[in-house]
């Protein structure tokens, strides 16, 4: 937060509750909706876990204090008309009673024809890679690519990179967006092998943020080279 930036009175009294939308922090899908009162937001700031009054109980309610399934603050927002809140947090397991990630999952009204939001589909497409560690190489490419050689998964690294090549080359938009699909699913199947996460991947690119592409390029080099010279 900027140290111009003026905190709004978002509680007037003690009995004002504001709604509270708590998305992942990591993929940006909304998980829940609850309510905070001026007691339980400073409990959520002083803890680092999500609590919330619950009307049903009439009483502070942290996320998780039965199931375990705690919610790890990592930010706060508020809106422009300063009576909702945005809370950014990283779940402990299922955010939903039901067992699901989000309160929201298989409840869909309305859905126009097309594709979804991307984060869910990358995040779906990520556990299906998970999932296929414990499968067999004979039966599942992904499992090959997985436990086999690493010089499989790299050979089809740079396979999918010379595609997308070729078809930026001859300008074809259908095999740009089907390479770059390959190249993608690649990636992620990569990540799953190396252990590298989102989060990790995200934070490197936002430490880049606001640097220039020349200046970035040094300090990465300087760092890596300090990284060879380390004992």
């Amino acid at each position: 937060m900027s140290a111009d930036t003026p905190i709004p009175d978002l509680f007037p009294d003690d009995r004002t509750l504001v709604p509270a939308v708590v998305q992942n922090a990591s993929t940006g899908k909304v998980l829940m909706l609850g309510y905070m009162n001026r007691e339980a937001l400073g409990q959520t700031l002083r803890t680092g876990r999500v609590t919330f009054f619950s009307r049903s109980k009439g009483r502070l309610w942290t996320k998780g204090e039965s199931s375990g399934h705690f919610l790890e603050l990592r930010e706060l927002r508020w809106d422009c008309d300063a009576d909702a809140l945005l809370v950014l947090a990283r779940p402990e397991g299922p955010t939903c009673h039901t067992g699901t990630e989000s309160c929201f999952d298989g409840r869909v009204l309305f859905r126009r024809e097309g594709p979804g939001p991307s984060f869910e589909t990358l995040d779906r497409l990520a556990a299906v890679i998970r999932a296929r560690r414990t499968e067999s190489p004979d039966t599942s490419y992904v499992a090959r690519l997985l436990s086999g050689p690493r010089s499989a998964l790299l050979k089809k690294l740079v396979e999918e990179s010379g595609e997308i090549l070729a078809a930026v080359y001859e300008e074809n938009p259908p095999a740009i967006r089907s390479e770059m699909a390959d190249l993608l699913f690649h990636l992620l199947v990569t990540m799953e092998r190396t252990g590298t996460g989102w989060d990790a991947v995200m934070e490197e690119l936002e430490n880049r943020t606001g640097k220039g592409g020349l200046a970035e390029k040094r300090d990465r080099a300087k760092k890596n080279q300090n990284t060879k010279e380390s004992p």
